[in-house]
């Protein structure tokens, strides 16, 4: 079974007394009735985390280090109601601002790095939230975990697809935020893409495009020689998951030319590689 490599980062916020009941009554005056009432509030402890389920890697474009660092990440308090927000501070701040006393009511916190894109190879998102109760004399400690709002995919060409090959490339299309938009690997690219997708994960389609050296060219019947041909294919592109595509030629001698592409998606939350045989449409 094939490790799946978590990277879980974790960014307590304490002080001393932080576990204790630490609360305050204020003495505030009653509007319009000049009697003191007494105002009961609780205190915020937070825990926030950061984790991806991508093998380590650092590109040239970006260093997926920076997004398993709390300290890089805005951290918003809200008011659940009204949405406004009430205090921020970047991760390394916290432990400077809380604990924080509030008032009995309803609030959010929110964590957050980096952008989202459709299909980006710069940037990513991860984000996480969490609701809760200020109660009366009551200390919360509200967990925050963020997670990546995309997937990894990468694309590795064999070798040997340059003897069968003169160019190749894959596209791919079909989720929501690419809408009718798309993306590309060239033969030569090395840096993944960070595909934005819906909390369910979503389908992405691919094309293999492939131009035959004239000597594997495909012979139709009219003993025309075709040169340029497709594959196309489309799996579960899930959040928080990296996804290889491994392609390779699979060539059969014949006077018509019997070049296949074979494809194994390698899913780094799958126990085994998924390989599928994928048949050239020639152009």
């Amino acid at each position: 079974m094939k490790a799946k490599k978590t990277f879980l980062y974790m960014l307590m916020f304490s002080a001393i007394g932080l576990t204790t009941s630490c609360l305050s009554e204020v003495k505030d005056l009653e509007p319009n009735s000049g009697e003191e009432t007494t105002v009961k509030k609780g205190q915020l402890v937070l825990n926030l985390s950061a984790s991806t389920d991508f093998a380590p890697q650092t590109t040239r474009a970006l260093n997926e280090a920076n997004y398993r660092n709390t300290n890089n990440y805005t951290v918003q308090l809200l008011n659940a109601n009204s949405g406004s927000v009430l205090f921020e501070c970047l991760g390394s701040e916290v432990a400077t601002n809380l604990p924080k006393t509030l008032e009995i009511g309803s609030y959010e916190v929110k964590a957050f790095y980096g952008t989202e894109s459709a299909a980006s190879r710069n940037d990513f998102r991860v984000e996480g939230s969490s609701s809760f109760q200020i109660q009366a004399n009551d200390t919360k400690t509200v967990n925050v975990a963020c997670l990546p709002t995309c997937g990894r995919v990468k694309v590795n060409f064999a070798d040997d697809m340059a003897t069968y090959y003169s160019d190749y490339n894959v596209s791919f299309t079909g989720t929501t935020a690419l809408g009718s938009n798309s993306f590309a690997w060239a033969k030569a690219d090395n840096d993944p893409w960070y595909v934005a997708v819906g909390t369910a994960g979503e389908d992405i389609t691919y094309t293999i495009n492939v131009t035959a050296k004239e000597e594997y060219a495909h012979v139709d019947a009219n003993g025309v020689k075709q040169t340029t041909g497709t594959a196309t294919g489309s799996f579960k592109l899930q959040r928080n998951a990296g996804y290889k595509l491994n392609v390779k030629p699979q060539y059969t001698p014949t006077t018509e030319g019997g070049i296949k592409v074979v494809v194994t998606i390698d899913e780094s939350t799958n126990d085994r590689p998924i390989t599928i045989e994928v048949p050239l449409t020639w152009i």
